[in-house]
């Protein structure tokens, strides 16, 4: 039987390492975004919940009634912006936001839940958070806000998921700062949207950042070990 990663946002950065690391590891993969350009790629724009979530029900469902070995879901796909006070952007930017970073991975693992919960084969779920989940950045509330409540959707889902006799075993992997699109955003930003935007335009220029592909194999890695479900891994580079 084949192994499964059902990878959300692997069109580019950590999630285009992540595809290429599980390839070479011989999985059947499935990635989801907007742009990827896999021969496994489907269309998904996590700004639609309604359309978004139709797209992962059809293809959880089918996917469940095939044997596997293994199934992995990462959830990679994520927003920064809007960047700064609340009051220097519009409530349609705010809603976009909290649509692709908590609505929708809340969304999808449950999705996952109702297709593969009675799957006999071991289940992961990876949710690639940010240490902004506990930490107060200033001009980041949004963003914050956000991964802080799938963190903590995670640790509920995981003490449900201790009493299934199949049980699917959700975990918070914290990736560090790397060198993706993300960073260049972030460093796009004024220092009236974001204090601390010099600090990392430092980091991006003395080598600070990681490359994706070392995280990708970090995460590879600990996912590939024995996971305690609801619990953080450090998987910077």
């Amino acid at each position: 039987m084949k192994k499964l990663l059902l990878l959300v946002g692997g069109s580019a950065g950590l999630g285009e390492a992540l595809y290429s690391h599980y390839k070479n590891l011989d999985y059947d993969i499935v990635e989801f975004s907007r742009s990827g350009q896999q021969p496994e790629h489907v269309f998904l724009d996590m700004s639609r919940k309604e359309t978004a979530i139709d797209t992962i029900d059809l293809q959880f469902a089918q996917l469940a009634k095939q044997p596997w070995q293994e199934i992995v879901l990462i959830i990679n796909a994520a927003q920064i912006g809007p960047i700064g006070e609340l009051a220097m952007s519009e409530p349609k930017q705010w809603w976009q936001n909290i649509e692709v970073n908590l609505t929708l991975p809340i969304s999808i693992m449950g999705r996952f839940q109702t297709h593969f919960q009675a799957v006999e084969a071991p289940k992961n779920i990876a949710f690639v958070s940010s240490g902004a989940a506990t930490s107060v950045i200033e001009g980041w509330s949004l963003y914050s806000a956000t991964k802080a409540g799938v963190e903590h959707f995670i640790r509920v889902v995981a003490q449900e998921q201790s009493s299934k006799s199949n049980p699917i075993t959700p975990v918070i992997l914290n990736p560090g700062i790397m060198d993706t699109q993300m960073q260049a955003t972030i460093r796009s930003s004024s220092e009236a949207q974001f204090s601390n935007v010099d600090w990392f335009k430092q980091a991006h220029e003395t080598g600070q950042l990681a490359s994706p592909a070392t995280v990708a194999g970090n995460i590879a890695a600990v996912l590939s070990g024995k996971l305690e479900a609801g619990q953080v891994y450090d998987v910077s580079g």
